[in-house]
């Protein structure tokens, strides 16, 4: 039987297990085999749209990749390929990242790139103010509108952000019997510096203040504005 000495056994066991755990702490806090090219974000209708360009800078395999989107409390993951089972990357590999989101009055961004056993990739993105309150609204109504008569007023909506939108709602509403219309929205889409005009018409039931209010949705932005109209006899 041999016998070997712990002097020999322990310093043999130190430094297997030294290597094995700068091993994982390499692989998991200083590997850096993934690579960003060419990030842009942009606004494409009511969304906001991350693009990059993701290479696989190693002679491995990367596995686990996702995409985390974050504006405060938003927080949306995405898989680069679509789905956990192919978010993987082989060596040298270059994929074409493109995810969006609904546009909201956020401006800054922080993108975060995650994999299995390798460190995380951060990007800060900062959008133009202007995305954030894209349309200028100009509702044109009389001071008075006389009970029972119908009145037509148009509302000129300005698309004064830097990018085309679509899906532009504006949504009249009143308490019910205010007004014999009934209301519904208005969709349209919008170039940048460009205008559209509505037409809609009143038709007061009742004498009096009368209150209308008015919602502007583009993706998740939505701005409120109320008026009241004083409603008189003839």
């Amino acid at each position: 039987m041999v016998f070997v000495s712990r002097k020999i056994v322990y310093p043999f066991f130190l430094i297997i297990f030294s290597l094995f755990t700068f091993g994982i702490v390499y692989v998991s806090f200083l590997s850096t085999a993934l690579v960003v090219n060419d990030p842009a974000v942009s606004i494409v209708g009511d969304k906001i749209v991350f693009k990059m360009q993701i290479e696989n800078n190693s002679n491995h395999e990367v596995i686990g990749i996702n995409v985390v989107v974050k504006n405060g409390v938003l927080e949306r993951a995405f898989s680069i390929k679509g789905s956990e089972k192919d978010s993987s990357l082989m060596p040298k590999e270059k994929y074409d990242f493109v995810a969006s989101i609904p546009l909201d009055e956020g401006l800054k961004y922080s993108v975060e790139m995650k994999s299995l056993f390798n460190r995380s990739v951060f990007l800060n993105f900062e959008l133009d103010s202007s995305t954030t309150d894209p349309i200028k609204a100009e509702v044109s109504l009389p001071s008075k509108l006389i009970v029972n008569q119908e009145y037509t007023y148009p509302v000129k909506l300005c698309n004064q952000s830097n990018n085309d939108l679509s899906e532009i709602y504006w949504v009249p509403t009143a308490a019910p019997g205010d007004f014999k219309e009934t209301f519904y929205p208005h969709v349209v889409e919008i170039n940048k510096s460009s205008c559209e005009t509505l037409y809609s018409t009143l038709t007061p039931n009742k004498v009096g203040d009368i209150g209308l209010s008015f919602l502007l949705r583009i993706g998740s932005i939505e701005k409120r504005t109320s008026v009241v109209i004083k409603v008189v006899d003839k």
